[in-house]
């Protein structure tokens, strides 16, 4: 009887606690449409990409009328990611075009509208942009 007992107990304190936990299930964000990073000096388009439609391709495709010049201008309608593949929810890795360089990056989706581009070369050279939606 007190066995029985001390095992509704265990049962309905299992319960409880089950209940009492939120659910911790992360949500996928699009990562599709018009960025910018918080300079606000240029704009990238996100877009799925490859032959699976499984990667994510970012193109330069606006440079703001005050930074333009011939060494920003070369980079216009060209891929600055290309082809990352998603690692993990919300989580891209490939190679980023930086001023002509290819480097390894990734980048983070932490919400619908907003992102993190993460690119180093020999972890000397690194580049952190935070990048917002534009449309």
């Amino acid at each position: 009887m007190a066995r029985s007992r001390v095992l509704r107990l265990m049962a309905a304190l299992g319960v409880v606690l089950a209940l009492a936990v939120p659910a911790v299930a992360q949500e996928q964000f699009n990562p599709v449409g018009v960025w910018e990073p918080d300079n606000r000096e240029s704009r990238y388009e996100f877009t799925i990409c490859g032959a699976n439609s499984d990667r994510l391709c970012a193109e330069l495709i606006w440079i703001r009328e005050d930074k333009k010049d011939a060494r920003n201008t070369k980079y216009l309608n060209t891929y600055m990611f290309k082809d990352a593949r998603q690692t993990r929810l919300n989580h891209w890795r490939g190679t980023v075009t930086l001023e002509g360089f290819n480097i390894g990056g990734t980048v983070d989706q932490s919400s619908n509208d907003r992102m993190q581009l993460k690119a180093c070369a020999l972890f000397v050279f690194c580049e952190d942009i935070r990048l917002s939606r534009v449309e």
